[in-house]
């Protein structure tokens, strides 16, 4: 038989490497102390175990700041990814076990945001359980309003004081065949049928352009609205990233007198939604719309000098 082996592990202690952390994001030992609540000396000593694996100093001597040794910059970015997950894992192992459960609305227009989502709430949330609705707008803000969905992410602009604005997005017009569009003639339209926030945006700007049209198609759900597109029978609006996704042809420029503009999204919550889910879910649902194609607010020009 071979003879037994000892294995000897070697560990970084998370306490000294937040020690470190923190002192690069205070500025000093001091405030680190503070931060902590730990003396001085326990922070020194701290740095002197961690200088002890390096096998020299984390910091350099400079006049009046602190600066970390190339093995001090190294061993600082291990440190935060460390306490990342360490901070992660005792987020969710510390957990109280009344669950959270959390029922979010998706716009069907804006269904591949949905992992990003739960992707973003799953991480945020210790022990959430998540469940998730997708329709039309109205519906899903008419059931948050009842209480029955908890958050959602919408096309509309927003309103009242459970509500807040995600921006806008670019809508574009796909068609079929771009060429039956001739000048002059009634333009045959797909639309969602009402009541619909794209479909009021839409209509609102046909009106205002005094151009003559038609309504070709309409119906309630997303996939025959795209159906009727490629059978060519007529033009839609939808999310400017909406033609190589759903195998649909965007009408050159030009083809039409005029563009069909951006939609405003917005964020709902329901009444009673405790205010930390509202914070965590808000912030998801902006970084979840990042894929789409944002529309900038145009910046405000400033006031001359009186």
């Amino acid at each position: 038989m071979s003879p037994e082996r000892t294995i000897t592990s070697r560990n970084l202690d998370v306490n000294q490497l937040r020690t470190l952390s923190t002192i690069m994001e205070t500025g000093s030992f001091r405030r680190a102390a503070d931060a902590l609540a730990l003396t001085q000396p326990a922070v020194s000593y701290h740095i002197r175990r961690l200088e002890a694996v390096l096998h020299g100093p984390v910091f350099v001597r400079t006049r009046g700041r602190l600066e970390l040794s190339d093995a001090g910059e190294e061993l600082l970015f291990y440190a935060r990814k460390i306490l990342t997950v360490n901070d992660e894992a005792m987020a969710r192992l510390t957990a109280p076990r009344n669950d959270l459960r959390l029922t979010i609305g998706v716009s069907e227009q804006l269904e591949d945001a949905l992992q990003d989502l739960l992707v973003g709430l799953t991480r945020t949330l210790p022990r959430v359980t998540l469940t998730a609705r997708i329709g039309a707008s109205e519906h899903i803000a008419a059931r948050t309003a009842e209480q029955e969905t908890d958050v959602a992410v919408i096309i509309g602009r927003s309103r009242g004081e459970r509500s807040r604005s995600l921006g806008s997005l670019q809508l574009a017009w796909y068609a079929h065949d771009a060429a039956s569009l001739a000048a002059g003639r009634s333009i045959p339209m797909v639309l969602p049928a009402e009541p619909c926030n794209t479909r009021t945006h839409i209509v609102s700007a046909l009106n205002s352009q005094g151009v003559p049209w038609h309504v070709a198609y309409e119906g309630p759900d997303l996939a025959g609205l795209r159906a009727a597109t490629r059978a060519g029978l007529g033009v839609i609006g939808l999310l400017a990233n909406s033609g190589e996704k759903w195998n649909l042809t965007p009408v050159p420029r030009g083809m039409l007198p005029f563009h069909p503009g951006p939609v405003p999204v917005s964020f709902i919550y329901a009444p009673g939604t405790p205010a930390d889910v509202v914070e965590a879910a808000f912030s998801v649902a902006q970084t979840a719309l990042r894929q789409f194609p944002l529309v900038d607010e145009p910046a405000r020009a400033p006031r001359s000098a009186a």
